[in-house]
């Protein structure tokens, strides 16, 4: 088989196609890294296929991740629910926060387990300041440069408080896309999603707050799903793991 099909794991087991959906939430990147990370590009390549193909009969995202970048997220997000209605959709979660929880908002139904952390629908941005070790190690950092902005956030001065207001106003309007995304798929008050404060709950909590549908074993809620589905079986099948003439060699994670 193709060497690089254990990066593009697209399997379908009776007539289902699962997506994973693990670790960091990556932009720009097209890959699967098993317990790691995925790219917001693997997830759309992964669905688009599964809904052009005439063998898969319905989807269902397996996710296990806090959690990554807002680049890309929405936009993502608007393709899946986009596609409501064509095939059935599922989502069956572990951990399922933040972009995560996103990319499950978009299917039909959720599962999760007893032990599922799910939420934290919320935006976060950091700043280092390592301006204090550095005047104690007795360092000065000096910038040249043009443009007002072109040093805005560095590391190596106290965070001005005109660039965290511009910050928090970054922050502030994607977070206003987060609520509103997934008031519109769970059918929810942008109200009661700010309401929860960016808060994770614990398995049966979740789905009380509507943010969840069923609490069960994930193994045995996919294996319902696929005996739901009324077409006669089509056994296991690899899916196509020819790489896309603009697909990059994958990078390693860590250095």
């Amino acid at each position: 088989g193709n060497r690089m099909s254990q990066y593009r794991p697209y399997r379908v087991s009776n007539g289902v196609l699962q997506i994973p959906v693990e670790g960091a939430l990556i932009n720009g990147f097209d890959w699967h890294f098993p317990g790691l990370a995925t790219g917001y590009g693997y997830i759309r390549r992964a669905f688009d296929r599964g809904m052009a193909d005439p063998e898969v009969r319905a989807l269902a995202f397996r996710i296990d991740s806090p959690g990554g970048a807002a680049a890309e997220c929405f936009d993502l997000v608007d393709h899946l629910h986009a596609a409501k209605g064509a095939k059935p959709v599922r989502a069956f979660a572990e951990t399922v926060c933040s972009a995560a929880y996103a990319i499950a908002s978009a299917a039909d139904h959720i599962t999760i387990t007893r032990t599922s952390d799910v939420g934290s629908i919320g935006v976060v941005m950091a700043h280092l300041d390592a301006s204090a070790r550095m005047d104690k190690e007795g360092f000065k950092i000096t910038f040249i440069y043009a443009g007002k902005h072109k040093v805005d956030g560095n590391a190596y001065e106290p965070l001005p408080d005109s660039v965290r207001a511009e910050w928090q106003a970054e922050v502030n309007e994607l977070y206003s896309v987060f609520v509103a995304t997934v008031a519109r798929n769970r059918g929810l008050d942008e109200q009661a999603v700010r309401a929860t404060e960016a808060r994770t709950y614990l398995g049966a909590k979740a789905v009380s707050e509507r943010l969840a549908d069923a609490v069960g074993p994930l193994d045995d809620a996919v294996a319902a799903y696929a005996a739901e589905l009324s077409h006669p079986q089509t056994g296991d099948r690899e899916m196509s793991t020819k790489t896309p003439d603009n697909a990059a060699e994958p990078q390693a994670v860590a250095d």
